[in-house]
């Protein structure tokens, strides 16, 4: 079990490695963890424990760029980024005006981080409020921290896709307020 109680950068004491290590979770959240011979006697008679030889449990990952609106077009080829964005990135931002579209892409999307380990992230939504809002309500459903916002978005992009400054201040300080 590998954890940290500190920066690693600033001191080699902050990680900490147990070979034989155990991690206590109570109601979905961790409430011990360290090495097996000093937690066992906390458990009580009968509580299941999971065998985890042979494998390495770390904290989960973060994210600190990633935008949830480009999941769909993961890996879309273009000779550039503003023909990237014209092709792809520009029309499937669009969707997320379906607030329905917007919830199933951040339901994926967050599948798709657990899957990997990442458990916190700095996500980028859309011009549009409702994907913030989806990404949000999907997240606590999966008790995540995520940090994110709808992007703002002013110029150099399609109509459809630009907000004002108003606009943008209006939905955010919505967004914060809730």
């Amino acid at each position: 079990m590998l954890t940290f109680n500190g920066d690693p950068s600033r001191s080699p004491e902050a990680a900490v490695f147990h070979e034989d290590g155990l991690l206590i979770v109570e109601d979905g959240h961790v409430v011990a963890t360290g090495a097996y011979a000093a937690l066992a006697p906390r458990l009580a008679p009968g509580t299941p424990v999971q065998d985890m030889r042979g494998k390495l449990i770390v904290p989960g990952f973060i994210d600190t760029h990633i935008h949830y609106p480009q999941t769909d077009m993961i890996a879309s080829p273009a000779p550039g980024l503003l023909p990237w964005l014209d092709t792809y990135t520009f029309p499937t931002e669009r969707r997320f005006t379906d607030e329905a579209y917007a919830r199933d892409t951040a339901s994926f999307f967050l599948e798709e981080l657990l899957a990997c380990g990442t458990t916190t992230a700095l996500v980028y939504c859309t011009v549009h409020k409702q994907s913030a809002d989806a990404l949000f309500a999907e997240s606590e459903a999966r008790n995540l921290r995520m940090v994110a916002g709808k992007v703002l978005m002013d110029r150099n992009c399609p109509e459809f896709l630009r907000d004002t400054v108003q606009s943008g201040y209006d939905d955010s300080t919505e967004l914060i307020g809730r």
